[in-house]
């Protein structure tokens, strides 16, 4: 019996990575992404990063015991500030938050083709940040994994996504040509937290997790006492769930 090692996000996750001679897993765990990545012929060569050496050294290990030393190399260090300028051209980032995703992108060394990104929170945010630097997000997906719900995207630079478009996708010729659904939309809309492209697509899960986000700001709105009915944060909440079950 094969040991199954890639959990259902990470599943999800893999199907946003475009082919490319180089990527980066970053938050690597236990290296299972990055040994997929050269197995299954996503990338030509992995580089597996961790800030913690536990982790890491679970990752050698694992990397060994599949015969992926020459491909995969293993390496301790902060976010993306293992590599050198040059060597990479896409990252994947899980499991983090959205606000530490976008301080490891902006820290470099260079921003890189393309990111794929599964933040834990500031999805929004994240999302603002990476088209502000120049990128399109050009799919998304929305998984569940032991009872919880995930979201994540691919973000491409702009003028680069011919150099990774393949008739399977994740990058295809009718994904470039559609209009970009982030282009324009106000910083408020509540569609950068939930994925203007899911909100397109409506995907299998889509009921699913509109009730997770929406849950959220119903449980914050129930917890608050009336004496804050007038405050800020309190209509932000309301003015946030109108939008989403108009979204729906």
């Amino acid at each position: 019996m094969i040991k199954r090692t890639m959990t259902d996000r990470l599943e999800a996750v893999f199907t946003l990575i475009p082919k490319a001679k180089t990527i980066a897993d970053i938050g690597t765990d236990h290296g299972y992404l990055a040994v997929e990545l050269v197995s299954r012929g996503k990338a030509e060569k992995a580089i597996a990063g961790d800030v913690n050496k536990g982790p890491l050294a679970s990752a050698e290990r694992h990397v060994r015991e599949t015969g992926m030393a020459g491909l995969v190399e293993c390496r301790l260090g902060n976010g993306l500030q293992i590599v050198k300028p040059g060597e990479l051209q896409g990252a994947v980032i899980c499991g983090m938050g959205g606000f530490l995703m976008r301080d490891i992108i902006e820290e470099g060394p260079e921003l890189l083709d393309f990111y794929v990104l599964q933040p834990q929170n500031g999805q929004a945010e994240l999302r603002q940040y990476i088209t502000e630097r120049g990128y399109r997000i050009v799919k998304e997906c929305i998984m569940t994994d032991m009872g919880k719900m995930y979201q994540a995207f691919l973000a491409v630079k702009k003028g680069k996504e011919a150099d990774y478009m393949s008739e399977e996708g994740p990058i295809t010729q009718a994904r470039v040509d559609a209009k970009d659904a982030y282009e324009g939309l106000p910083k408020e809309s509540m569609l950068w937290t939930v994925g203007a492209l899911l909100a397109q697509e409506k995907p299998p899960l889509w009921d699913e997790h509109m009730k997770f986000i929406m849950h959220g700001r119903e449980a914050a709105l129930e917890g608050m006492t009336e004496a804050l009915a007038d405050t800020e944060k309190y209509k932000q909440l309301v003015a946030e769930l109108e939008e989403l079950r108009k979204i729906v």
